[in-house]
């Protein structure tokens, strides 16, 4: 594993370089980019991860258990995936983290909607620019980053300039999105939940106490047939094991999809076995959710 410059390291593959920035914004706005061989015309994946838009100790490494998986020999999505490139945001505020709270002067923790949405386009606009692999990619998402994948399809939310505060235009949208685990219906899971002040306490930390910010930002109102025109593939991975996000949230954006029907778009839930946060924390059943998404996306040329 390197963490050198990507455009100078001259190491074998596959290589990796951590916490490489894609803004000036804040610490937190950094990716890791992980390079299984050479890159061709493959598609990329980039993944977001979870915890609740707020967690410190969830970060763009909750990717790396699933990357053997993916980048095994013995994988049919290994040659596909030019590379896999996991992406850090700003947070909301977490000043009751039992070990790492978060403090009001830092401005990298305290941030609400649309920050994380805008630091994630940037992310991608970044990479973009760099590898120009425009809409081959999958956007891959756990918990909240399955929220913030489907945001991206939603296409209201803009970039942000590298260098400054200033919207700039929007980077190209992915092929495929892959929702594992995900939050769809902000104003649901407030319901579902109602004798646990934690779902309360992050979503209004993260979108404020208004109810109708908190709808708008869910991906359950999304207009995916008239703004994501050239989505083709959708995969929903969820667990019925699922102990903090139930499978209503499937249900809800199933629903929505259906709705914003496009005939050259692939909907697909697909069933996963274990609990919210074993999904990444073992990585085997996201790197399936991801081979079934390539495996769709090819039988959909």
């Amino acid at each position: 594993m390197s963490s050198a410059n990507p455009e100078v390291d001259s190491e074998p593959h596959p290589k990796t370089y951590f916490s490489i920035p894609y803004s000036n914004l804040s610490p937190l706005n950094t990716l890791d980019i992980h390079i299984p061989h050479d890159i061709g015309d493959d598609i990329n994946s980039n993944y977001i991860h979870g915890g609740a838009w707020r967690d410190p100790l969830i970060t763009s490494q909750s990717i790396l258990l699933t990357l053997p998986y993916l980048f095994s020999p013995a994988s049919a999505s290994a040659p596909l995936i030019a590379g896999v490139a996991s992406i850090n945001y700003r947070l909301s505020p977490y000043p009751s983290h039992p070990t790492d709270p978060s403090s009001p002067s830092d401005e990298s923790r305290n941030v609400q909607h649309p920050a994380h949405i805008e630091d994630v386009l940037t992310a991608v606009k970044w990479l973009q620019r760099k590898y120009g692999f425009r809409e081959r990619y999958l956007l891959v998402g756990h918990s909240c980053g399955a929220t913030l994948a489907m945001q991206v399809a939603m296409n209201v939310w803009k970039a942000r300039e590298e260098e400054s505060e200033d919207h700039v235009s929007d980077p190209e949208l992915p092929m495929a999105i892959v929702g594992v685990e995900g939050i769809y219906d902000l104003r649901l899971l407030r319901h579902t939940h109602p004798e646990h002040p934690a779902y309360q306490e992050f979503i209004e930390g993260a979108f404020g106490r208004r109810i109708w910010d908190q709808d708008e930002a869910s991906p359950i109102i999304g207009k995916y047939g008239e703004r994501w025109k050239n989505g083709r593939v959708v995969v929903v991975g969820h667990s019925r094991g699922d102990e903090l996000v139930d499978w209503r949230q499937v249900e809800s954006i199933q629903w929505r999809l259906s709705i914003e029907l496009r005939v050259d778009r692939n909907d697909v839930v697909l069933e996963l076995r274990g609990g919210h946060d074993e999904i990444w924390e073992e990585g085997k059943e996201m790197a399936r959710a991801i081979e079934v998404t390539l495996k769709v996306l090819d039988g959909s040329k």
